[in-house]
């Protein structure tokens, strides 16, 4: 039987990374908030194995539109949601390249994903730098039963907590964030430690420039049985480090528009290509 302590996991993080826990990510003002519709795409032939090497695949296309929202309930206490309400992923058909033989005729689904809900809670401010706590809960809502493993859900309510660091360097139109965390999953999946950070810069006040990294680390300590879906997807075990940059032109002081492209390094179990990014935004 798995042993878990999801507190322990969380006092480490904050004695292994005192430099960082000293001030945190910003919260919405009462009332106030951010909200998206984005577009994202993956097509991939190539597979990160466990051992990190790559293999080559069948092609797999993930595309996926989401929405994304933070509402101000106080102004400390920030709703959260992340629901990708629709996501479609196909596997290309294999033909013998010689006998023109169909090994396998394709296969695709689609549907609503996996969702993300939670609160940012503010902790405290010190100058230009905020410091506040996450706590998000996955809500199993795809489809996790995919004859051919093109799943939209992994089945399990995870919950993780997390702290996040923001900075301004006001009057220079910079901003600096940072976050880690602890991902506590079930039925068999393993635990992960998660963390990021970002840097970004503006332009006259329109176009910003954003440099981001995300990373998730799997503590190995779930069931090895419990594999995940085709090509990743909510794999068990995963671990990467995606990277890349981001541009957000602002048309007025409410609606504004994103681009943007990622790719993975030090990966275990995940796709090996670029994901493009596409985002339409309204702030109120």
């Amino acid at each position: 039987m798995r042993e878990k302590s999801s507190i322990i996991a969380v006092l480490l993080i904050v004695i292994a990374l005192p430099t960082l826990l000293l001030a945190g990510g910003w919260t919405q003002k009462k009332g106030q908030g951010f909200y998206k519709i984005g577009f994202r795409s993956v097509r991939a032939n190539e597979f990160y194995e466990p051992n990190g090497n790559k293999i080559s695949i069948p092609t797999l296309g993930d595309y996926t539109l989401s929405f994304y929202g933070e509402h101000g309930l106080t102004n400390r206490i920030t709703l959260v949601a992340y629901v990708p309400f629709f996501k479609r992923i196909t596997l290309n058909r294999q033909i013998g390249k010689e006998s023109g033989f169909s090994y396998f005729e394709g296969d695709s689904n689609s549907g609503i994903a996996d969702a993300d809900v939670g609160l940012r809670i503010g902790l405290g401010r010190k100058g230009a730098t905020a410091l506040s706590l996450g706590l998000m809960f996955g809500l199993p809502v795809g489809d996790d039963q995919q004859t051919n493993g093109l799943l939209t859900s992994d089945g399990e309510f995870n919950q993780s907590v997390s702290l996040q660091i923001g900075h301004s360097f006001y009057p220079t139109s910079v901003y600096f964030t940072t976050e880690a965390g602890y991902n506590n999953r079930l039925k068999g999946y393993s635990d992960e430690f998660r963390y990021g950070f970002e840097i970004g810069y503006t332009f006259k006040q329109k176009l910003t420039f954003i440099l981001r990294a995300t990373g998730v680390q799997s503590l190995k300590n779930g069931n090895d049985s419990v594999l995940g879906g085709m090509g990743g997807l909510f794999a068990n075990n995963q671990s990467y480090l995606a990277y890349g940059p981001e541009l957000v032109y602002a048309m007025n002081d409410k609606l504004g528009i994103s681009l943007g492209v990622d790719s993975a390094i030090l990966a275990e179990n995940t796709l090996s290509a670029p994901a493009f990014s596409f985002g339409l935004f309204v702030k109120r």
